[in-house]
């Protein structure tokens, strides 16, 4: 089918004001189809309501023509299932097993036997749709990056390509891990309680042998649930349920470990001495200057943009903000940082932002980690990073006195609070924030 502007099909009663969608039939699908014209309610008057329903019942109408045209999906269990799913969205019903379409009222079973009646013959498609005929679906472990993928188009919109990297690889680990014990092809619906708990045995076991930490398994758990939801939500299935509740319980063996804050002291003594970061290009020395002083984190500093970074406003702030192209860690992460000190020269020297590392952020951390270590800048025994600033910064702020409102708008932490301050809320993070700044006479 080609593609087409969805708006066109939204069409308003003139008498009930109600939205429907409304579209001619392609002449090449009538005889397979059955209908002149596709015309089913949207059930809103607002507008913009109607255009968000009338995408789902498109999605739907356009896999039934697909499924129609192509020899109706047949190539496995799965696809006709979906297919028959999406056929009765198209048709104005809901899919209902053959046991339970017996179940419905009389006026609905009727309705259903007329439009089967008339697909007798011509698309085994409609009649799996409104009988509930098609067969249960039986994916594998096999088939679950590809389903998830598929329905998922929302959750995988507005990811950077690192971000859909990462999102993809973390997955395509945990499916592996089940398919190493639990078997490549085994269907997921026919995967029990039994099972997911020996697996959780096995995990434990890992995690003990191996010195990992808990958290390593549990993302596992929950990538996989995660992935399972979405494919139950798609094919009105219920595979996640054997994998709810199995998490490994974290235990001082097993805790991930904190990452340790610099001192205020160190920073300012070794970090900031003269001379300390020479051996770091421009790009990562500044990097470095602006999360001391604002405690962002790493990858909110590699992907400013040019418009995030606001260094002749009454307040010089940057914008940690919503992007289209990448999303931020969450809602609370987007706020406005006042800049002060090195983080404000830092960001005259680069107010484009930083291309180099744009979406770089594992290679910055790289170098820069490599080169702290080099040159003696972390100190010996702890467990420090580039990331410690992020925890010193807080430190710095939580020891000035500053209410647990404020440290959470810095620090783009939960606090029920409005997304920006206003004018005079920056004015005061600003006065904050010189107060503690630390001193430095390089540049």
């Amino acid at each position: 089918m080609a593609h087409d502007d969805i708006s066109r099909y939204v069409v308003k009663d003139p008498t009930s004001g109600i939205y429907r969608y409304y579209r001619r039939v392609p002449i090449e699908v009538v005889p397979l189809d059955g209908r002149i014209h596709v015309k089913q309610s949207l059930k809103t008057k607002n507008h913009k309501e109607a255009l968000g329903r009338a995408e789902s019942v498109h999605q739907a109408i356009e896999t039934l023509w697909k499924a129609l045209l192509h020899g109706e999906g047949k190539e496995s269990s799965v696809a006709r299932y979906e297919a028959a799913l999406k056929a009765a969205q198209s048709l104005g019903f809901t899919y209902k097993p053959a046991v339970d379409v017996g179940e419905v009222d009389l006026k609905e079973f009727e309705r259903r036997i007329s439009v089967a009646e008339g697909a007798f013959e011509k698309s085994e498609t409609i009649v799996d749709a409104v009988m509930g005929t098609a067969a249960d679906p039986a994916p594998t472990l096999d088939d679950v990056w590809k389903l998830y993928e598929e329905h998922n188009e929302a959750g995988l919109t507005g990811m950077s390509p690192d971000q859909t990297r990462k999102h993809k690889n973390s997955r395509m680990r945990a499916i592996a891990y089940a398919k190493e014990q639990l078997g490549e092809h085994t269907e997921l619906g026919r995967i029990v309680r039994a099972d997911t708990l020996r697996y959780r045995s096995w995990w434990t076991q890992k995690v003990k042998d191996e010195n990992l930490k808990a958290y390593t398994a549990n993302r596992s758990f929950s990538d996989m649930l995660g992935m399972l939801t979405v494919i139950d939500d798609a094919l009105q299935t219920n595979y996640k349920e054997p994998w709810t509740k199995i998490r490994i319980k974290e235990t001082n063996a097993n805790k991930l470990d904190k990452r340790h804050p610099f001192s205020t002291d160190w920073v300012q003594k070794k970090i900031l001495a003269k001379g300390a970061l020479e051996t770091m290009n421009l790009d990562a020395r500044c990097i470095v200057y602006i999360m001391i002083e604002t405690g962002m984190r790493l990858g909110e500093v590699c992907n400013l943009r040019p418009q995030d970074i606001r260094i002749n406003d009454e307040v010089p702030h940057v914008e940690v903000a919503e992007r289209t192209d990448r999303r931020q860690k969450t809602d609370y992460s987007i706020r406005r940082i006042p800049l002060v000190g090195i983080a404000l020269w830092a960001a005259k020297q680069y107010p484009e932002g930083f291309p180099r590392y744009q979406d770089k952020a594992d290679v910055a951390s790289a170098l820069i980690n490599k080169m702290m270590k080099k040159e003696g800048l972390r100190p010996e025994g702890g467990k420090h990073t580039l990331y410690s600033f992020r925890h010193t910064f807080q430190d710095r702020i939580e020891n000035a006195g500053v209410s647990d409102r404020m440290q959470a708008d810095l620090m783009g932490h939960e606090f029920g609070r409005p997304v920006y301050g206003d004018g005079s809320e920056m004015k005061r993070r600003q006065t904050l924030l010189e107060s503690i700044k630390l001193q430095w006479r390089d540049g």
